[in-house]
C-alpha cells in the first residue's frame, strides 16, 4: 500500500487521531499551567522562617510540619531554610479563585 491509498481509505480516522493528539496536548499544557498557579504565595516578613510559616498554617494543609518545610524548600529552591524579608514564597495551600472570598483551602497531596 502506498501513502496515497492509505490516506484515501483512512483519511477520516487519521484526521480524528491527529485532532485527539493535538487537543490532548493543549489540555495537558493548560492543566499543568493552572496547577502551578493554584498554590498560595505569601510575602516573607522580617524574622519569618519556614518553621514559623509551618506553625502559622497548621491545620490548613494535610502535611506534617516536616513535610511542609521540605515541600516549601523544594518548590522555592530554598537552601538551609533561609528566607529573605520581602520575597514571595509559594506554600502548599490552595488559593481560592473567588475575588470576594480570600480564604484559603487545603491543597491536594
Amino acid at each position: 500500500m502506498t501513502l496515497k491509498t492509505i490516506w484515501d481509505r483512512y483519511y477520516i480516522a487519521i484526521i480524528f487521531i491527529m485532532t485527539c493528539f493535538v487537543l490532548g496536548a493543549v489540555l495537558l499544557i493548560v492543566t499543568v499551567n493552572q496547577a502551578e498557579s493554584d498554590y498560595n504565595e505569601v510575602s516573607v516578613a522580617s524574622g519569618d522562617s519556614i518553621w514559623g510559616l509551618a506553625d502559622e498554617y497548621a491545620g490548613k494543609y494535610k502535611m506534617s510540619k516536616q513535610e511542609f518545610v521540605a515541600w516549601v524548600e523544594k518548590e522555592n529552591q530554598i537552601i538551609d531554610g533561609k528566607l529573605t524579608a520581602g520575597e514571595m514564597v509559594t506554600i502548599p495551600v490552595k488559593r481560592m479563585n473567588s475575588d470576594i472570598d480570600s480564604s484559603i483551602q487545603l491543597a491536594d497531596k
